[in-house]
């Protein structure tokens, strides 16, 4: 028991060293900046807005990707009202959009696939958007920016603004997430998992792939699938898409227990040829195999914690303090150095109770963990109440 004990301190503190070694490093190398390699021809994208039911906010977006500081004839937009019951193709029509109606299978890749077998192969590459999100200006020239030599883009995800006690809390550590894992990684020049929204990719390659999805969280599973046959997914901090949070609890748990459970799936069917790549030297399976058994800092930073206070008990399988003091500087000291240096926390009561209830909200991963496991079969999908909000993108 007591080597037991040892070991997975050792093994926790060892991810967590890791990870502190990709935000310290990935953080000065972007501080340096980062070497930008423009395309020669600007590329022609065809987007593709996936919508089901969302006639109030459909329109928004297509509106966003129309006012793109973008040559109109390099971009084509195709809304895919999928599965609808509602106006949300006639909204999208309305909007200037081509739309497509689909009452197919349940899920978003689905969708994605219809669209992109009516688009055909016109395009260098194909977006894909939620018909919540809002788009800011430059995205597409951002991402034009950065498509030389690239299979498939994430542009960066961020908060729409939202004084919601649930929704900013969540936001705020989707800003923290940005800040301490995917800008170092894209410094770094390692891979980024697709989440669902502003992601683009080469539609050879969607063809490619566009069979074979079993889980709930087609994104991610597509990550694995791309990866593990040695593609990069580029993380783009210039573009940004902004995403709104769920206003109530219930509609929280529901969608992240949909995304626990796939996770779970993408772990069971894909983790063993991620790992398989990684052993033969790809530090991009690498890193993203890690990622998918350690998801968020949150287990390496309570495991390190733990680690530490057995190691001030004096318990005899505790850690040397050797080990456990550089990981709890690189779980605690080095994002809060970031962070100030960052202005994403400061020293103000609003700023304190902002991050004190994102550490609150995080600590309910667990028990929706626990019901995502015990639920792993269920496949149900529950639409989102969406925040209704008119004129620009209003990003924090």
């Amino acid at each position: 028991m007591r080597w037991t004990l040892v070991a997975g301190q050792l093994v926790i503190v060892a991810f967590s060293l890791y990870q502190s070694a990709i935000t310290t490093l990935g953080y000065r190398k972007r501080q340096q900046g980062i070497p930008l390699k423009r395309p020669e021809q600007l590329p022609r994208f065809g987007l593709i807005v996936c919508a089901r039911n969302e006639e109030d906010v459909v329109a928004r977006v297509v509106a966003d990707l129309f006012s793109q500081d973008y040559p109109a004839e390099l971009r084509d937009v195709l809304v895919v009202a999928h599965n609808c019951t509602d106006g949300t193709a006639s909204a999208a029509a309305r909007a200037g959009a081509a739309v497509l109606e689909v009452t197919a299978k349940t899920g978003k890749a689905f969708a994605v696939q219809a669209g992109a077998e009516l688009l055909g192969r016109d395009h260098d590459f194909v977006g894909i958007f939620d018909a919540d999100a809002r788009v800011e200006a430059g995205l597409l020239a951002a991402i034009a920016d950065h498509s030389d030599g690239a299979d498939c883009l994430q542009a960066e995800a961020v908060p729409i603004a939202d004084a919601d006690w649930l929704a900013e809390g969540y936001g705020f550590g989707r800003k923290a997430r940005n800040l301490f894992w995917w800008r170092p990684r894209e410094a770094l020049g390692l891979t980024t998992t697709i989440t669902g929204c502003g992601w683009f990719i080469r539609p050879e390659l969607l063809a490619l792939y566009r069979s074979g999805q079993w889980t709930m969280t087609e994104d991610l599973e597509l990550t694995a699938r791309l990866v593990a046959d040695g593609h990069h997914i580029r993380y783009v901090s210039a573009a940004q898409v902004a995403l709104g949070e769920p206003r109530d609890l219930k509609t929280s748990v529901r969608q992240r227990s949909r995304w626990v459970r796939g996770h779970i799936g993408v772990i069971k069917g894909r983790w063993i040829r991620l790992a398989n790549a990684a052993a033969h030297g790809d530090p991009h399976a690498r890193d993203l195999a890690i990622y998918l058994v350690f998801p968020t800092r949150l287990l390496t930073r309570m495991g390190v914690t733990s680690a530490a206070v057995l190691a001030v008990a004096g318990a005899p399988f505790a850690l040397p303090a050797l080990i456990v003091w550089p990981a709890m500087a690189g779980e605690w000291a080095i994002p809060a150095w970031i962070g100030w240096r960052e202005r994403l926390i400061k020293l103000s009561s609003g700023s304190l109770r902002l991050a004190a209830r994102h550490s609150l909200l995080s600590l309910l991963w667990f028990p929706i963990g626990v019901w995502a496991m015990i639920t792993a079969r269920v496949r149900a999908w529950a639409p989102t109440p969406r925040n209704v909000e008119t004129g620009a993108p209003n990003v924090r």
